[in-house]
């Protein structure tokens, strides 16, 4: 099947009902979890980023170099970026729940203000994924939709591969802090 034909077809737009998904999970970020089977949620769940968001990072640049994988594995990142999106969003509830549940123990500066840059760090991680995630939704829409490949698909794919590189410096960027705070003698 050719681009074109692929590209006229009157399928189910699930790039949008994808992007419906993502803003359902927003919903999430008032949600803190303390717990996990009886761990710390957020040392069990902080994974879960850890691994996708540089997956979906390196396979969105490679999508936004080739507009014809856009097309063909736009949708299946799509899935992988909100999945990944709300397990960020859940990621930094918990990290949350857990400074609190331990607010007590660690004082008004902890650890040298070290925990302040980590949790401003997963803030930062948590709104890029967002913006990634529809980023990316919106230009796999309008490869699917268009019949040309014109500004708008060039400019969103631009944008995909600045939030791609952003996501990618800010997972690494709070996962060293985190692992700073984990692993380093306390200060």
């Amino acid at each position: 099947m050719s681009i074109a034909a692929t590209r006229s077809s009157t399928r189910t737009p699930w790039e949008l009902v994808l992007l419906g998904v993502l803003v359902l999970s927003l919903a999430l970020i008032p949600v803190r979890i303390h717990q996990a089977f009886g761990l710390p949620a957020h040392p069990l769940l902080l994974h879960v980023p850890v691994v996708f968001v540089p997956i979906a990072s390196v396979a969105a640049l490679a999508l936004a170099a080739r507009p014809d994988w856009l097309l063909r594995f736009g949708l299946a990142l799509g899935v992988l970026s909100v999945l990944t999106t709300a397990a960020t969003i859940l990621t930094v509830g918990a990290g949350q729940a857990f400074r609190a549940d331990r607010e007590s123990e660690l004082g008004p500066a902890p650890i040298g203000g070290r925990l302040d840059q980590h949790a401003e760090a997963g803030e930062r991680l948590r709104l890029a994924m967002v913006g990634f995630t529809l980023v990316l939704l919106l230009a796999a829409y309008v490869a699917r939709t268009r019949r040309e490949d014109g500004a708008a698909a060039l400019v969103l794919r631009g944008l995909l591969a600045v939030l791609a590189v952003l996501a990618l410096f800010l997972v690494v960027r709070t996962g060293h802090l985190g692992a700073e705070l984990a692993w380093s003698d306390p200060a």
